[in-house]
């Protein structure tokens, strides 16, 4: 039987072409599918190639029946409900590696093109004029610029500044100072990279950590005349922030391939500005790189169909079948406590470690611990940036140590596992689990005995040990119409502190937590989603 592969977006001819050449695949291309399209063709799909213009959505995964695989041509997968597909037993994997310098080339464009106003002078000359002196820009050469997110784009990025005789500063909050030494850049911290930088070039992820990283509230921090580059991901700069620097002249200019809505609206406020340059999304838009990203997707998916192996895999763990039934709750529970811990250190981590007691420690428990490094390392990359399988390799780059212990005692229950993650500067979260009736179970926290589930919203309060906190809690949420689900409690001891993990059905928004934050007797608050 012929796996059959449907390529729903326009993709490299190349590719297409070496598919259609290879045992055991039946290709369906159309050069691009509509949605009526994709609707009628996916139900004989066992595999799904998408680039960012298909949209699968539970509509489209209901009508897939057959599909095993989806793999996204290119990084970003926010276009695929990872969810719904993981439901269902879709595999979804990215070919992230073909793009990278050519997103840096993009970002080194923009920066040309926001210092030497090229496309506005181009532009007034098609249109009769001849604007010399108002068109006059900046030298980039002895500039400094600062790089946000060091990853593999960032540091394309910065080889080629470094070659233009930039000065170069970095900063990127997820990855240690000591593992980014071979850059030979000067690493700095946030608040000085804005107050120092001519020019500022992100490559991060989107996530709750960098989106609105330059907003209205740190826009007096930026160097009066700054010029900003985006060719990361809408939303690291707040676009209203954007408008309000161009008027009053607190940024220079903007160079933006990215944008919150895409395509932008009519009434999109930056378009009205001159110095706002701005492209559709083209960062990884050459033939070369859709080349390298054809046959990186072609590669992972032959390699999955043929030998099983999920390589890139998001949602996915290569889990040995016969040991899964036992390693189930510790594997997705894993990751939840991964990320669990990670939201309560709110810093860069340097060391994870990871106790199997019991019968765990007879187990191989690798899916324990990439679920584990995923789930910590999304908080601080991006979700959508770490996987199962890169999970090690992007902890190993960015510095972070990973110590397991195997104990075949166990005190209280048959196995456990217990996680401690560490940051930089020495703050420690700890937390053990286990296994009850099928389903993960959180069994003390920070060394304090206290029983909850590690799944949907949680609330983690550190208060202290006085008469009524309960009730002000009970009341505060109340009044804010946010409904609890159950709630945990445990002390250090009588008149000491309390720690309280509260369950809810709705997040709370960030102005909610900083209130929750003012309660008297009150120490600290962390909201998690774990859903």
């Amino acid at each position: 039987m012929k796996h059959v592969i449907l390529i729903s977006d326009k993709f490299d001819a190349e590719g297409v072409a070496r598919l259609q050449k290879t045992d055991g695949f039946e290709v369906i291309y159309k050069g691009g599918h509509s949605k009526e399209e994709l609707l009628a063709d996916i139900g004989k799909a066992h595999g799904l190639i998408i680039r960012s213009a298909t949209k699968v959505t539970p509509e489209v995964l209901e009508k897939a029946p057959n599909l095993k695989l989806i793999v996204r041509a290119g990084v970003g997968v926010d276009n695929i409900n990872i969810p719904e597909a993981s439901r269902r037993g879709v595999i979804v994997m990215n070919a992230p590696g073909g793009s990278s310098v050519t997103t840096a080339e993009q970002a080194l464009a923009l920066m040309f093109a926001v210092a030497r106003n090229t496309p506005q002078a181009n532009a007034s000359m098609k249109a009769g004029k001849w604007d010399k002196n108002k068109y006059a820009g900046v030298e980039i050469t002895g500039k400094t610029v600062g790089v946000v997110g060091l990853g593999r784009i960032g540091r394309e990025f910065v080889k080629r500044a470094r070659g233009l005789k930039m000065n170069v500063i970095g900063f990127d909050p997820f990855i240690p100072a000591e593992a980014l030494g071979h850059l030979e850049i000067e690493i700095v911290n946030k608040d000085e990279l804005l107050a120092r930088s001519d020019f500022i070039s992100v490559h991060a992820p989107l996530t709750d950590d960098t989106r609105d990283f330059i907003g209205k509230d740190n826009l007096h921090k930026l160097k009066k005349g700054v010029r900003l580059i985006n060719a990361a991901r809408g939303g690291i700069y707040n676009e209203e922030a954007l408008e309000e620097g161009l008027k009053s002249g607190q940024i220079a200019a903007v160079g933006l391939d990215v944008f919150t809505q895409e395509p932008i609206p009519e009434d999109f406020a930056l378009r009205q500005y001159e110095n706002c340059i701005m492209a559709p999304h083209l960062g990884a838009s050459t033939g070369e790189a859709e080349f390298a990203v054809a046959m990186e997707t072609i590669d992972e998916l032959v390699e999955f169909f043929q030998t099983g192996v999920a390589r890139n895999a998001i949602n996915f763990p290569t889990v040995d079948a016969e040991s899964m039934d036992f390693m189930k709750p510790y594997f997705e529970g894993g990751e939840k406590v991964g990320t669990l811990l990670a939201r309560l250190l709110e810093s860069p981590l340097r060391t994870v470690e990871i106790d199997y007691n019991g019968e765990i420690s007879e187990k191989k428990a690798d899916p324990v611990r990439m679920a584990i490094l995923k789930g910590a390392l999304g908080v601080f990359v991006g979700a959508d940036t770490v996987n199962y399988v890169n999970a090690p390799v992007l902890a190993k780059e960015r510095g972070v140590r990973v110590v397991e212990n195997k104990n075949e005692g166990t005190v209280g229950y048959k196995s456990s596992v217990v996680v401690t993650l560490e940051s930089e500067d020495g703050k420690k979260a700890r937390l053990k689990y286990t296994a009850i009736a099928g389903h993960s179970v959180a069994v003390a926290l920070n060394d304090r005995e206290i029983e909850f589930r590690p799944e949907g919203v949680l609330l983690v309060v550190q208060n202290k040990d006085v008469p009524g906190v309960v009730g002000t809690i009970g009341t505060f949420l109340g009044d804010l119409k946010i409904n609890i689900a159950s709630i945990e409690l445990s002390r250090s001891g009588k008149g000491e502190t309390a720690i309280s993990v509260i369950t809810v059905d709705d997040l709370l928004s960030a102005e909610q937590i900083e209130k929750f934050r003012t309660l008297y007797n009150i120490l600290s608050v962390h909201q998690i989603d774990l859903r």
